[in-house]
């Protein structure tokens, strides 16, 4: 038996029990011995050739020791019976007497083996001399068979790709960069204080810099392998991210990003007015972008070629039309176009429903018609006390009394057709003293104004209230019905809330904090325009002549109700001008300066809408005798203003056909 000290067995017994390396601490703590003894026994056993060192793994400070070939071969023998148990106690005579001595073992002397006993004595004699190897070499039983060249290249290349790989994963390094992505493009709000992460897989990240536009920055927060950054406030334009990190040996990897700060809006060229087009015929809208923005038309997106857009669309759109640009960070750029409807040439005079139901009123119309005088009727379907004078089918109208059925509106149509003039039916919409008695009857006190008294207003016996949708809706009704039965245009009369001071009076749905009336008048003509259009319908709208310079105090916006309707119809009557209007001191007396000077101030405000104007004018005698010279004083004055279209107002329906004298551009 070899000559090593029990404690020496009894190291060399746990590591062949472990099968494994083992380090110096686990080997005391399981021997209950300290860690020095263990070291020392570690020592002896490796100058017996039983134990070596084995290499150092990077990150762990304790020696690991393992067992070499030869203590693999020879080692389960040197500790036979070496440590007690319960079945297998240590006695003094199996106590090794060279125990505690340390000597080192010496191994037997092999025998040759079987194929070697034909050897030449001299090989027997060299065989024979004490030669104590290094190693404990294992010998075949066999003669070695020939080398396998194929199975050799084999697992060179294999050991060789296994180098590559090994060679190629150390030098990977991995750095994901998250919060950001690349080529963004954002705002500038949206981007700063934003956090930005960096995760460094492969490589230690303590050596980890970052660059913006080249520049060095500092303030971030390191958390082992991973980096947080928190944008600060950035200047508009391009920039680039960079991390650079360092490998062992193979130097070093770098990642970086590309983004973009924009905070301008993107341009966005297009006329806001273009110019006049048939009623139902078909209408390019075009214009100007950046190459990178989306463009939406009326809600439908459009396609771009260098920044230039363009949708057809199959007739003009009734009302503004919203365009929309929208860049890659999110800026908006927005406005409105209106696409004005060409209003054909229009000369017309009032006519009542009576009056078309009576042969001696009807009859001389007919004749200025057949004159050339005139080429359209402005027939009256709702007047100012609120009777329908045509046979309407609408239920309200039935349910309230307000159908007068003087004439048929179909048979009326036809006839004025065949007579080659179109046919305008005049509305008069909030004042009507018919409907206000029938819902206030009925107790819808929301459907009527009210003085601050609570009771119904009494100015023009009665005025219903614009903010009521039954109300909308019952106007709306009759617009549909007459475009049914073939009309050309609606003119809205009375599109306005009563004259005086909204603290005078109640409107049910009007606060301080709700939308003003103007803008609720002027969204149901946008309402009304939209249905009208489906029936290729002109829409126009009466107003005051003194609404281009104090509209709102009637809720009539003159710019506004332009991109709404077809045409403006302000009542230039020079009886209604007080004297010092316009510069005019005497304006009933003097109707071409009232007239030219009134028409110049719409012209004024209606600039750059390309919104006809069709004015009312005066035929019938307040304080001033109006015969052919006034009338023609105010056609003359018109056309030298460059507005020759108009509409003649007697409530009597008698005109002054010697000064109806038309003047063509």
């Amino acid at each position: 038996m070899p000559l090593l000290a029990l404690s020496d067995k009894k190291v060399l017994h746990h590591i062949l029990s472990q099968g494994k390396t083992c380090v110096v601490s686990e080997v005391a703590t399981a021997l209950a011995t300290s860690e020095q003894e263990v070291i020392q026994a570690f020592d002896n056993l490796r100058r017996t050739g039983l134990t070596k060192a084995a290499i150092d793994t990077p990150g762990f400070q304790t020696n690991r020791w393992t067992l070499t070939t030869r203590g693999y071969q020879v080692g389960p023998s040197l500790v036979l019976d070496v440590v007690p148990s319960e079945n297998n106690p240590v006695t003094p005579d199996r106590v090794d007497p060279a125990d505690g001595w340390g000597f080192p073992w010496k191994p037997v002397k092999a025998e040759a083996p079987v194929y070697a006993n034909n050897l030449s004595k001299r090989a027997r004699r060299r065989g024979n001399k004490t030669w104590r190897p290094t190693l404990a070499v294992y010998v075949p039983e066999r003669p070695p068979k020939r080398r396998r060249w194929g199975l050799l290249f084999f697992a060179t290349t294999f050991t060789l790709i296994g180098i590559g790989l090994l060679f190629v994963t150390i030098r990977q390094v991995n750095i994901e960069i998250s919060g950001i992505d690349d080529a963004a493009s954002l705002q500038p709000l949206n981007i700063e204080g934003k956090e930005i992460s960096f995760n460094i897989d492969g490589t230690n990240a303590r050596s980890a810099q970052i660059f913006l536009d080249d520049s060095l920055i500092s303030g971030f927060q390191r958390y082992g392998n991973q980096i947080f950054w928190v944008v600060p406030p950035l200047p508009e334009g391009k920039h680039i991210l960079r991390l650079t990190v360092d490998r062992r040996i193979y130097g070093e990897v770098s990642r970086e990003i590309k983004f973009n700060i924009d905070g301008t809006p993107p341009i966005l060229i297009i006329p806001n007015v273009l110019d006049p087009v048939e009623m139902g015929q078909a209408v390019t809208i075009s214009g100007i972008s950046e190459s990178d923005a989306t463009v939406v038309v009326g809600g439908i997106p459009v396609s771009s070629s260098d920044g230039k857009f363009q949708l057809q669309l199959d007739r003009p759109p009734a009302g503004p039309l919203s365009i929309l640009a929208i860049d890659e960070a999110g800026n908006t750029s927005s406005l409105e176009i209106v696409v004005p409807i060409k209003y054909p040439k229009t000369h017309a005079v009032h006519v009542s429903a009576a009056a078309w139901a009576y042969p001696d009123l009807k009859n001389p119309i007919i004749d200025l018609i057949k004159a050339g005088k005139i080429n359209a009727v402005e027939l009256t379907l709702k007047d100012e006390s609120g009777y329908l004078g045509y046979n309407s089918k609408l239920q309200l109208a039935r349910d309230a009394g307000s159908i007068r059925s003087q004439f048929d509106l179909v048979d009326a149509i036809k006839e004025l057709h065949s007579l080659g003039v179109r046919v305008i039916g005049r509305i008069v919409a909030f004042r009507d003293p018919i409907l206000s008695q029938h819902a206030w009857s009925l107790g819808n006190k929301d459907w009527v104004l009210q003085g601050i008294d609570g009771q119904p207003l009494s100015k023009y016996g009665g005025f219903t209230n614009f903010y009521n949708d039954q109300v909308q809706e019952y106007n709306l009704a009759i617009a549909t019905e007459a475009a049914k039965a073939g009309i050309d245009d609606i003119l809205w009369d009375y599109m306005r809330r009563p004259e005086g001071s909204l603290d005078k009076m109640r409107i049910p749905g009007f606060t301080s904090s709700s939308e003003k009336p103007s803008s609720v008048i002027n969204k149901f003509l946008a309402k009304a325009q939209s249905n009208l259009h489906e029936f290729d319908v002109f829409q126009g709208v009466s107003v005051f002549g003194i609404a281009a310079t104090r509209g709102e105090q009637i809720a009539q916006d003159i710019p506004e109700m332009a991109k709404v309707v077809d045409y403006i119809a302000p009542m230039i009557y020079p009886s209604h001008w007080a004297k010092g209007e316009h510069g005019v001191s005497h304006p009933e007396a003097q109707p071409y300066e009232i007239t030219s000077a009134a028409l110049a101030e719409f012209q004024r405000v209606l600039s750059g809408t390309n919104t006809a104007i069709v004015p009312w004018l005066q035929d019938f005698t307040l304080r001033v005798r109006y015969g052919s010279k006034e009338v023609k004083a105010q056609i003359d004055a018109a056309a030298d203003v460059g507005i020759f279209d108009w509409l003649f107002w007697d409530p009597t329906v008698t005109y002054t056909a010697a000064g109806i004298i038309p003047r063509s551009s």
